[in-house]
This record gives structure tokens, sequence and C-alpha cells, in this order.
């Protein structure tokens, strides 16, 4: 054998192995035969969720965190009224935490009217307990099992932002699909309807026409709590990648593992660079992703803060031919509690225009860098002087309630590898690190002061976590003496015939 099919002899085993670990670490198959068209901002994925669900002709199947009462959310629900009505089958899953206050108000009480079906994602009650954590962060929607959309974006006109305001509208990417993904996506949402209540009817789940429809190969990741199969794909494609990998992520807090992948790649000459928010929906997360930038630019990532309003997308490129485009956020509550969808593309076509489309928000952003004696975190130009929007009283508390649970995981890491001495910590931190103790001071002042602001919180969650417990262990001792009463009797044993007597006395 000469040396040329060795070559490519070896190259198709790398080839394999390293598709087998993309396969087991997402827990997905790569299917090829898939139409993929890219879509950015509210400005082309809200047409296009319009025009599909308008066009239905057979089923809408939505899931969604936040479904919000303003003019696009109201826009949707009577589109989606006046398909149920038409004899379409409607599915709607929110998360009950994103969608508190519509639900609380009613907004959904017109679709169950028209006939649709419509559910909450993990409301509160005794058998959630502490798994009221994990939420339903998923943006999906399946018109007639033939279009998938799959994105970053909610149905709410926040993300169209506010010209009156001068505020741009939020930067996110989505996709639309069709093809064999489909089937993986009918599952994955099936799966989370069966979470909710009754399974979904069979007949919607029936395999969908053998047909290729483009020539993309893609995996659909369906993240459930605790399964961390993105996160598996996220480290393992930061080990892969060896020219490029930029990601762009809305509320970045990595954990000590992803941060150590991202800078063993930079070290060894991957051009990593990570596009985040500057100003946030979630203020005070931008400020405790700032301090993780030392680390990654002493490792030679590049980190760039978007000059707009928000920017909102999850997507990664590799090599300028793996992409991911999805809700998954780089962050714990995303990787482990939350159900998230991801598509995961492998397409040079698909990946490049990404990657063109990342190069162009980098010319919206400013760029990190270590200046200085010190080699302190700054920005290359000085920010600019626009005031942010402020928020109202409502959205403010709206947003803190919607952020809390999911951000408190991500401050938790980043504290403990301080407080423990796991990474050094410059004095270009402080400010940082100064306001997040201040914090924490002033959280602890008013706990000792009104010792019911933790106590009442605290009691109630232990009750609540201590009567689901005990309920589920009511129901499977009734299980077990159920299953005994049902089980038939053991017969005795015949009885063993008596030993014959000797004739001799």
């Amino acid at each position: 054998m000469n040396k040329p099919e060795i070559s490519q002899s070896t190259h198709e085993f790398v080839r394999q192995l390293a598709n087998q670990a993309l396969s087991r670490s997402a827990g997905a198959p790569l299917l090829g035969g898939n139409q993929v068209e890219l879509l950015y901002d509210s400005a082309e994925n809200f047409p296009a969720w319009e025009n599909a669900i308008a066009a239905s002709q057979e089923s809408i199947f939505i899931e969604m965190y936040i479904v919000s009462n303003d003019r696009f959310g109201r826009k949707i629900r009577d589109l989606l009224i006046e398909r149920a009505q038409s004899g379409i089958q409607v599915c709607l899953l929110y998360d009950w935490l994103g969608c508190l206050w519509p639900q609380l108000r009613g907004f959904f009480k017109p679709l169950l009217a028209a006939g649709a079906e419509v559910r909450a994602y993990n409301p509160p009650s005794l058998n959630s307990g502490l798994n009221l954590l994990g939420r339903n962060h998923r943006k999906l929607i399946i018109v007639d099992r033939q279009v998938l959309f799959v994105s970053g974006l909610c149905i709410s006109a926040s993300w169209e932002g506010d010209a009156a305001r001068g505020l741009p509208p939020w930067r996110d990417t989505g996709l639309r699909l069709a093809g064999p993904l489909l089937s993986e996506a009918l599952a994955a949402f099936a799966d989370s309807w069966a979470d909710t209540g009754p399974a979904l009817d069979a007949r919607w789940l029936s395999p969908l026409p053998d047909r290729t429809c483009g020539d993309v190969a893609a995996r659909l990741i369906a993240t459930t709590p605790s399964t961390a199969r993105m996160m598996r794909l996220d480290l393992l494609i930061a080990s892969f990648a060896r020219k490029t990998l930029w990601l762009t992520d809305a509320y970045f807090m990595g954990t000590s593992l992803y941060l150590t992948a991202l800078k063993q790649a930079a070290r060894d000459g991957v051009d990593v660079r990570l596009l985040v928010p500057r100003s946030s929906d979630i203020r005070w997360i931008a400020t405790v992703s700032r301090t993780q930038y030392r680390p990654l630019l002493e490792a030679g990532v590049r980190v760039f803060e978007w000059n707009g309003s928000m920017i909102h997308a999850k997507t990664a490129v590799a090599d300028g031919r793996w992409a991911r485009i999805g809700s998954t956020n780089l962050n714990l509550s995303s990787w482990l509690a939350n159900r998230e969808l991801d598509v995961a593309l492998e397409d040079e076509t698909i990946a490049g225009q990404l990657a063109d489309r990342f190069l162009q928000d980098l010319a919206n952003a400013t760029e990190v860098v270590l200046s200085g004696q010190r080699r302190r975190p700054t920005l290359t130009q000085p920010r600019a002087g626009k005031p942010l929007r402020q928020l109202s009283p409502r959205e403010t508390a709206l947003n803190s309630a919607h952020a809390a649970a999911r951000q408190a995981a991500r401050i938790g890491d980043a504290l403990e590898a301080v407080v423990r001495g796991t990474r050094s910590v410059d004095a270009s931190e402080a400010s940082a690190f100064l306001s997040i103790g201040l914090a924490l001071c002033l959280l602890a002042l008013a706990i000792g002061l009104f010792p019911w602001l933790a106590a009442g919180p605290l009691t109630a969650l232990l009750a609540f976590s201590g009567v689901a417990i005990v309920l589920r262990a009511l129901g499977l001792y009734r299980s077990r003496r159920l299953k005994k009463q049902q089980s038939p009797p053991v017969a005795p044993p015949p009885p063993s015939a008596p030993p014959a007597e000797d004739d001799q006395a």
C-alpha cells in the first residue's frame, strides 16, 4: 500500500471517529439531505414565522420560552386562533415562568376557546420540588410537519426595538429548515409535550416522506435537564477546532472546564473570538461576564462587546465548516437545567455564511484588550455616550424574576474560582468584584435586619420540597402495594408423599 493510500485511509478513520464522538456527545445522529436558510433578526425571522403559520394546512406545533402580551405576541396569537378555528391542529407549549404575566392576565384563553391545545411547562406544584428551577428555554416552531424554525428569538416585540426611543432591533439569529431533520424535531416536541400532560397523538409523529430537500447535513440537539448534550458538544468542538472558533453568546458565563477548553484552543493557535453584549436586558450579567475576560485574553482569546442595544444570538462557527444555532447559552443553566434546542450544521456554505455575518457583527462591536503596565482589560475605543434605555420598575422586576434562578449558577462558578484561589484575580477586575461583593454585603445586611427576607423563602422552599418528596414516597408505596395485590397468589407446594413404612418391625 503506497503512502497516499495510507493517508486517505487514516483520514477516513479519523473522520469516522470524529463523527462517532459528535453523535455520542450530542445524542443525535447526523442527517443529510436538509434544506437550510439562515434568518437574521426580527426583520427576517418574524415575517417567515407569520407567513408559514398563515399558510398552514395541517398542524402547528410551537415550543416557546416567552410569548409576550404585546403587539407581535397578539399578532401571532390571532393567527393561531384563525388557524385553530379553520380546523388546523394547534399545539402551543410555553414556559410558565417565561410567560408568567401573560397567563395571569388570561392571554391564552382566546386560544383555548378557539380549539387550540395550550400547556404550560413546569408550573409550581407539589411534585416539582427543586425541579422548578429548570425551564423550557426552547424556541421551536413546526408547521405542517414540513417546515422547522429554530432560533434564539421569542414571540415578543422586544426583538423589534423601539424606533421612537432610538433603540435598534435586537441582534439575533435563526434558521428555517426542511428535510429529514423534521422527524427529530417532532420527536423533541412530543417529548416536551408528554412531560406536561397526555402524549401527542401518534398520527402527528408518523414518519415523514423520505425525500431529499437539500444537501445540508445537520443534527438536532434537544437538551433536557441533566443530559448536558450541548455542553458535551461545545467542549468537543472547542477541542476539535483547528483554525477558527467564533462564538456569539447573550449570557456568557462559562464553567471553568469550558474556559479551559477555550484557552487551550487559543494557545494551540486557534483563532478564538467571543462576541457578547455590552448592555443586556439582564443588566448585571454583563458585569459578571467581565470577570472572566482576563484569563481568556491572557490565553489569546479575542473578546468583543456589541455596541448596539442587545445581541441575543447563540451561535458558533468552527473552521468554516461546522456551525450551531439555537437557544443554548454558554452557561450552566442552559447546559444542565433547561430544555434547550439547537441545530448543529456540518456544511461549508452555511458555516461560511455564518462566519461572514460574524465578521459583519464585529464591525459594530468594540474589542477588549489588555493594556497598560498592569495589563488590564480595556476597550480599544471609548464607548458611545448614548444613554441606555431606562426600564420601568415593572420591567425591572419582571426581568429579575425571570433571571434570578437562571443566573445564580453563573455567579457561583466565578466566585468559587476566586474565593478558593483556583484562578488569579487582577487589580483590573476590582470594580466588577467590588460591585458583586457590595451587593452580597447589602443582601446580608438586609437579611440581618429583616430575617424573614431569607427565612420566609427558605422555609417555603424547604416545605415545598419536603412535601413533594413525601408525596413521591407515598406514591411509590402505593404502587408497590397495588403491584402486590395484582400479583397472582403463589400456590403452596404439593405435600410430599409420606415415606414408605418398613416391612420389618
